[in-house]
């Protein structure tokens, strides 16, 4: 087992970059190096059409990269065992509102008029952390969310000053901490460098990227730069090594370009291999699936902003599963704003056929961040994980009483479900070519309903990807309207239950959602999953919610 430090952060950090080269950080003060003019024909000097330099020279304001968020160090492993943790960050919001194209809600978002107060929240460094816990508990890596410098509400426009011209690590060695001058306006990476440095802990990190492009580049944008979303890894002195930008993105990612290659991003520590994506990446083959099953990448560091959405694809819920379907230590970092429906980060690791997990869920309002430390052994791909499956339409019984099934509404999909009707049965549901069995025996309350059901189609909710799934959901009350609606309390239990389906694809993963104490939790003990079969033996640990297959068919995405 490998001691380290596990860091807490409580303090704002403020830059001026009107005053000298100092930088203070409550007691630590770092010196930066300007940076002399960048020059477009110079790559190690590039020019974007805006960068954090030449706009508050302009603006003759202070820059700021507001944390809003939920700060999750992880542990991944492959070696020997390490721990890792989520962090908390406090921060001052000084913004306006806006609503998210995603959610329809009001929330806060950081300042990017340039009218708006200058002088804000931004970036904590290794120093404001303390010691005790630093000795205490031993973290070898940390995870920042996705947007978790910069917040949300962006346009092209407006977060353009806000980014940096990020390097390829693979065609020059790098230490922004202590080469900062390299390359221009790089502030950002030379404080996360720092901070890798000072508490000697792997960082992970997501920002935004500027690369400048040539008008002969018949794809370059017309402000003449590409803007990413940016993955980068700094190791424990501080050296750049790795850079990943996000391929899949949200439909209101607009300010940021898709690259025209997928990158295949991994890093080396001393505990083991890592791969590293972001938010939507999970829901689609690449980088994802190539990364694991050829690649054999078995631990993942996961910047995301995902939106909590009951009944399936609740954060906590649904990054667990791939951790189990995928047999990967998943490190995954969530925001934090449950105004806007974020929240939810966690450990997710496998343990032969079942579930480990340390998470954070509070979907409370007033809210804060928690910090998570667990310990995470060595995980090994599975060979049913990685191998090719048949299709088993022919084992299934495709009898069903139409007359007894209804469609459900479930996360914008249509599924064909029938409603439980006792505490026990053996009941098949089929919609398509997707046939699902589900054996049960349980107690479930008269004031609560149940039904299974099955889906086999395109998903076409935001975005579009092709899904197969077996799913028993608890409905929001009594009638049979609501099922589908999220719920978060329930009585009933679940003894014992065997759930499958013939689906078309290997990948299938498994979700046990259930209530406790009235707040949706994850089951670590009493089921497993195996052969693309869900099996409870000894109680589902909690009034059950959601227990759930979900198949992604990944040919069938066009």
């Amino acid at each position: 087992m490998i001691k380290d430090s596990t860091l807490q952060a409580s303090h704002g950090y403020t830059q001026d970059f009107k005053s000298n080269n100092e930088v203070k950080c409550d007691s630590m003060t770092f010196n930066h190096i300007d940076a002399t003019p960048c020059d477009a024909n110079n790559i190690a000097r590039p020019c974007c059409s805006s960068t954090i330099e030449t706009h508050m020279k302009r603006q003759g304001a202070l820059q700021s990269f507001p944390l809003r968020q939920e700060l999750n160090s992880r542990t991944g492993n492959a070696h020997p065992a390490m721990k890792t943790e989520k962090l908390k960050h406090s921060h001052e919001a000084i913004g306006q509102s806006q609503r998210h194209p995603r959610r329809g809600k009001e929330l806060d978002i950081y300042p990017h008029k340039h009218h708006l107060k200058s002088k804000i929240t931004s970036l904590k460094t290794a120093k404001t952390l303390k010691s005790d816990v630093i000795n205490e508990e031993g973290a070898r890596i940390i995870v920042f969310p996705e947007y978790g410098l910069y917040g949300l509400g962006w346009s092209r426009q407006t977060i353009a000053p806000y980014l940096e011209y990020i390097p390829d690590p693979n065609e020059q060695q790098w230490n922004p901490c202590e080469k900062p001058y390299l390359y221009n306006s790089t502030e950002v990476q030379n404080i996360l460098s720092c901070m890798a440095q000072q508490s000697s802990i792997f960082v992970v990190a997501n920002m935004g990227a500027c690369n400048p492009c040539n008008k002969s580049d018949p794809k370059c944008p017309a402000d003449s730069q590409y803007q990413y979303s940016a993955n980068v890894v700094y190791g424990p002195n501080g050296d750049f090594l790795a850079r990943y930008f996000k391929y899949n993105l949200y439909v209101e990612e607009k300010h940021f370009d898709k690259p025209v290659t997928v990158d295949l991003i991994t890093f080396e520590t001393p505990f083991g291999r890592f791969g590293t994506f972001s938010s939507l990446d999970i829901l689609y083959h690449d980088p994802a699936i190539t990364l694991i099953n050829k690649m054999n990448i078995t631990n993942i560091a996961f910047p995301t902003a995902w939106v909590d959405e009951l009944p399936l694809l609740s954060a906590i819920e649904f990054h667990s599963s791939f951790a189990m379907g995928m047999h990967t230590n998943f490190l995954v970092a969530n925001l934090h704003l449950p105004n806007a429906g974020y929240h939810g980060s966690g450990l997710y690791w496998t343990w032969e056929t079942t579930l480990g997990a340390a998470y954070y869920y509070n979907d409370s309002l007033t809210s804060k961040g928690s910090l998570v430390v667990d310990t995470l052994t060595p995980s090994v791909l599975q060979s049913h994980s990685i191998k090719e499956q048949q299709s088993r339409s022919s084992s299934i019984n495709r009898r069903q009483d139409l007359s007894e099934t209804l469609e459900a509404t479930i996360n914008g999909d249509r599924y064909t479900a029938i409603v439980l009707q006792s505490s026990y049965g053996l009941l098949n549901v089929c919609q398509h070519d997707l046939c699902c069995i589900l054996e049960y025996e349980g107690g479930f309350s008269t004031k609560e309903l149940y039904v299974f059901g099955a889906f086999d189609g395109m998903h076409i909710k935001e975005e579009r990807f092709y899904l197969q799934a077996c799913v028993l959901i608890q409905c929001a009350n009594n009638s049979k309207d609501s099922c589908g609606s999220p719920s978060k309390k329930s009585s009933s239990y679940m003894s014992k239950m065997v759930l499958k389906g013939n689906f078309t694809s290997k990948y299938a993963f498994p979700e046990v959602l259930t209530s406790q104490d009235g707040i949706p939790g994850l089951v670590t003990q009493g089921w497993g999953y195996d052969v693309e079969t869900l099996i409870i033996e000894v109680g589902s640990g909690g009034g059950p919610l959601s227990i759930s297959l979900l198949s992604r068919d990944y040919s069938r995405d066009k």
